[in-house]
């Protein structure tokens, strides 16, 4: 409802945009062709937003907008990633510094503020209005797109669809996905196009050398690339054949690299690619009967069914893993106990070998496997220790699942501050310096989130404290 209700008020803003931005530009110039990492949101000063404007950006024309979110309210992220692609296709881009995982409604409020100030500021193009986002803001930025209907299409990257909300005829934006190959999400994205292909939803995915991670410089321009592409095709933006021609021939001599290097699999997937992408633009004739020869193939088939089977093996693990910590969990919590459960469970064990087998120096169906396993239960077990400390206040409890995100991935210091702001929460100084202390050490750099944390205020006297802040001011 807060969103439907917005969006009949945006129909106001969109009629004032134009002369607001010109006046605000005029006044107050916004600096073109770089990244400006603050803007307040005008009509709220505690909402701001990452920018970019291309360096040829004039109020006299509407220009097409992305918006980001990302799951740690990092605006500028976004922002970074996409400003090749927004400055060679003349796009804005806003990146949220409020939106992250968590309650819905600062979500909302955070879309509505940056919503409301692109409309205030600059001229934007509603017919060519895009949002995109990482993780639980890629989850963030569809719903919004199946809710609000105001935008032309979605870059979704490491997470699809929420889980109460599944692709439907009634949605009707594009979607472009991305994931790294040794993603967690990536196998959830991989299998989005059957349910995108009944909806009928304009779709395309592109896998990246990666974890779990906003995608690289080159696939965020890529997916600019193919929108710019889809709004020709829809008729929301002028035709240009020479764009149209050297996009296709780039992404062919692409197709046919790899089909010679007999990478036969990902040669299909791209001359697929190319057969949807361009229907409607050119002759996809020759490409279309080459999609269905590589996709009868006994090496296509072979490695379709490879990678359905790490999916499985994924899940199976996942499964296997969940079981234990929750066995682990149910045990009394005193030292001889923990000693003892450790020899019979084969918790350790496991995690030491799928650890090992991460850290293997060549690609392989192993290593992806063990990747995607030991980053989703870190991630997973970091969100339920920041919703127990942040959200319900149960600061002991919380230390369990960090303790043990630390065990599973020991070189994340992400992991190690939030656990040393549940001790610190707990009222134990001696294990907050201790793990605030190995945060630093591993490479903890956000020097605000331990300042402006009153958790720390315990601390902030203490010369072990004063020499960790230290360490961290010279990083």
């Amino acid at each position: 409802m807060i969103i439907s209700s917005y969006v009949r008020l945006s129909v106001m803003v969109v009629l004032l945009a134009h002369s607001t931005a010109l006046a605000i530009t005029q006044t107050n110039p916004i600096p073109t062709g770089q990244i400006v990492e603050r803007i307040e949101a005008l009509n709220d000063s505690s909402q701001s937003y990452a920018l970019y404007l291309p360096s040829n950006y004039t109020p006299n024309r509407k220009w097409p907008v992305l918006y980001a979110f990302d799951p740690g309210a990092r605006g500028n992220v976004p922002v970074e990633r996409f400003k090749e692609g927004a400055e060679k296709y003349g796009w804005i881009v806003l990146g949220s510094n409020n939106s992250h995982n968590g309650p819905w409604n600062g979500t909302v409020k955070a879309w509505n503020a940056i919503l409301t100030d692109a409309h205030q500021r600059f001229a934007i193009d509603d017919e060519r209005s895009y949002a995109t986002g990482f993780s639980g803001g890629a989850r963030a930025a569809v719903r919004i797109a199946a809710a609000c209907k105001c935008l032309a299409g979605v870059i979704a990257n490491g997470a699809g669809f929420p889980v109460d909300l599944a692709p439907s005829p009634q949605m009707h934006f594009v979607f472009f996905g991305a994931a790294g190959v040794d993603d967690f999400n990536y196998p959830e994205l991989r299998n989005l196009h059957e349910p995108l292909t009944k909806a009928g939803i304009v779709h395309r995915f592109q896998a990246f050398t990666g974890r779990h991670e906003w995608p690289p410089v080159s696939v965020a321009t890529a997916a600019v690339e193919w929108m710019e592409l889809q709004g020709i095709k829809a008729g929301k933006g002028q035709r240009d054949d020479q764009f149209i021609n050297a996009t296709w021939q780039q992404l062919l001599n692409d197709a046919r690299a790899l089909e010679e290097s007999k990478k036969y699999y990902e040669a299909y997937q791209l001359y697929l690619d190319l057969a949807q992408t361009f229907k409607g633009l050119r002759d996809v004739a020759e490409i279309e009967t080459k999609v269905r020869q590589l996709g009868d193939s006994r090496e296509v088939k072979a490695a379709i069914g490879n990678e359905q089977a790490e999916f499985t093996k994924q899940r199976e693990v996942e499964s296997l893993l969940n079981t234990l910590i929750a066995a682990r969990d149910r045990q009394p919590a005193n030292k001889q106990i923990e000693e003892e459960f450790g020899i019979t469970n084969p918790l350790p064990e496991i995690l030491h070998n799928f650890q090992k087998q991460s850290k293997a120096s060549e690609d392989s169906s192993k290593r992806r496997v063990a990747r995607r396993v030991l980053d989703g239960l870190v991630v997973g077990l970091i969100e339920q220790g920041i919703s127990l400390l942040q959200t319900e206040k149960n600061y002991s409890e919380s230390i369990k699942p960090l303790k043990l995100a630390t065990e599973v991935n020991p070189d994340r210091p992400g992991a190690f501050f939030y656990l040393a702001w549940a001790y610190a929460a707990n009222r134990d100084k001696k294990k907050s310096l201790q793990f605030l202390k190995t945060a630093v050490e591993k490479g903890f750099s956000d020097a605000a989130m331990i300042t402006t944390n009153s958790a720390f205020d315990s601390l902030r006297n203490d010369p072990e404290y004063q020499q960790i802040m230290a360490r961290l001011k010279k990083q």
